[in-house]
């Protein structure tokens, strides 16, 4: 499967009734689980290896995992530049960046709110430069 057919695949299966499988056969959940989970190592490795990707995809991924968290760390903060690299004037997906931030960093840290304040100035040129700075600025690598 490429990269957009296992997006798809994880939208299908988050269309599943899971909760209902979560309460009710916890062994069954957690077999949904772990195919949900590989579906998206298998599209994060997708997205290392192809080129061209469509952004759409890349865009509904992030959605999703918005939803409901299967991919963490590098992963998402790649996704995320990449996103904003090929929309560079879309405000929405650098808000949606800081709300990952926010969810996994120091949302009172100084580089935080410089940040956001870029994006909230409309100074997206800024804010896109920094961007791929920003886990390393708040501390979250080396």
């Amino acid at each position: 499967m490429n990269f957009a057919e296992r997006v798809k695949k994880i939208e299908e299966m988050l269309n599943e009734d899971w909760f209902e499988m979560l309460e009710t056969n916890e062994d069954e959940y957690e077999e949904w689980r772990g195919r949900l989970e590989d579906h998206a190592e298998q599209v994060v490795g997708h997205y290392d290896n192809e080129t061209g990707v469509d952004m759409d995809s890349v865009d509904k991924l992030l959605q999703l995992n918005d939803e409901f968290p299967l991919l963490y760390g590098e992963d998402t903060v790649r996704l995320y530049v990449a996103l904003i690299e090929a929309r560079p004037e879309d405000k929405s997906v650098y808000e949606r960046y800081i709300d990952y931030l926010a969810a996994i960093g120091d949302a009172t840290h100084e580089e935080f709110l410089r940040f956001h304040t870029l994006v909230e100035a409309g100074r997206l040129d800024e804010a896109r430069t920094l961007a791929p700075q920003m886990p390393k600025r708040l501390g979250l690598e080396d």
